[in-house]
């Protein structure tokens, strides 16, 4: 496995073992802005799910809007909400779970979501070719790999799918899809831009289903931010909106760029596959788009998507006592970006 993509899924199932379908809810950083310069807490390695901000930064686009952008590499304990809860004002980031948003804001954090840069989450299952897997009736009956703390999320899938409880086995595994390509499981859970990547370039073929297709659609990488900071700070988290925006724009107009800039200048010392990263960002580029974005632009959120099929999924999870929406959710800020536009490059 390359680029500790696999050491990322355990990342998220580690650090989701207490929140259940947290781990619907994916990767993102920390942002601190002190004057005009960001400082920008990474929770992984770099690599290119952080591409637009790299192409932002590299091709001047947030110098255009007079603020510098330091990059700060995460590790596995880097949750996202922690810290910008623990910055209060000034600070703001894409934390590692939307669900460590909304329990923040249960507890009276003031946190802000502004935008989300994956419109759809990666998560999703896979099986072999030779086994079909088109909807979640096709889960019925199988053997289902995935890390501990996934599980109610695939009973989510079955309650909202009116398939049986209880209708799969569920099987405990590692990190890797040996259990797969040895015949260990018949289904194994796991992020879209990972190991069906790596799985590919040896030769394997799967099929693939992403969770969202199967009635748990998500928002990923939310950008969320401290509520004191947007009355104290909105011009610098403006710049940083609208510098991104242009750099998620790029990413989605030339795949290529990003996988060159982690290698040739954000991975300091690390060895970067290139080709590898290539085949990455271009599994991911679509998971940044969606009607909503092509509608609106990058990095739009809708409101009435998260307080509908989002909210549902979650509560098929167990989840109770969810805030409104509209009290930590915040559009105004691209609203006032994109103006009458839908792209800004």
């Amino acid at each position: 496995m390359k680029e500790g993509h696999i050491s990322r899924r355990r990342l998220l199932t580690a650090a989701g073992a207490g929140i259940t379908i947290a781990s619907l809810f994916g990767p993102g950083v920390v942002l601190a802005a002190v004057g005009n310069t960001v400082s920008l807490q990474l929770n992984w390695i770099p690599s290119v799910d952080f591409a637009g901000f790299y192409i932002a930064d590299a091709l001047g686009y947030y110098k255009q809007e007079g603020i510098g952008v330091k990059f700060l590499p995460g590790g596995p304990n880097m949750q996202g909400v922690e810290q910008v809860v623990a910055g209060g004002a000034g600070t703001a980031g894409l934390p590692t779970f939307l669900t460590s948003t909304i329990n923040a804001v249960q507890h009276q954090a003031k946190l802000t979501v502004i935008g989300s840069v994956f419109q759809t989450s990666p998560l999703a299952l896979i099986s072999l070719q030779s086994l079909p897997l088109n909807s979640a009736k096709d889960l019925v009956g199988k053997r289902i790999g995935a890390a501990q703390g996934r599980q109610r999320e695939l009973d989510a899938v079955f309650k909202i799918n009116g398939l049986p409880a209880n209708g799969y086995t569920f099987v405990p595994i590692g990190y890797d899809s040996t259990p797969l390509t040895k015949g260990s499981v018949d289904i194994i859970s796991v992020f879209a831009t990972s190991e069906p990547v790596t799985l590919a370039e040896q030769g394997v073929k799967t099929n693939m289903i992403l969770f969202a297709a199967m009635g748990l659609p998500t928002y990923t990488s939310p950008i969320v931010v401290s509520s004191d900071a947007i009355a104290k700070n909105r011009k610098v988290i403006l710049g940083f909106l609208r510098g991104s925006i242009k750099g998620w724009e790029m990413n989605a107009k030339d795949p290529t760029l990003a996988p060159k800039l982690v290698a040739e200048r954000y991975a300091g010392s690390m060895k970067i596959d290139q080709p590898h990263q290539l085949r990455v960002n271009q599994a991911m580029v679509p998971l940044t788009q969606s009607d909503l974005t092509r509608d609106k632009g990058m990095l739009w959120i809708d409101k009435t998507k998260i307080s509908g099929p989002i909210y549902a999924a979650l509560r098929a999870a167990g989840e109770t006592q969810l805030p409104a929406v509209d009290s930590y959710v915040d559009t105004s800020l691209l609203e006032e970006v994109f103006g009458n536009r839908t792209q800004l490059l």
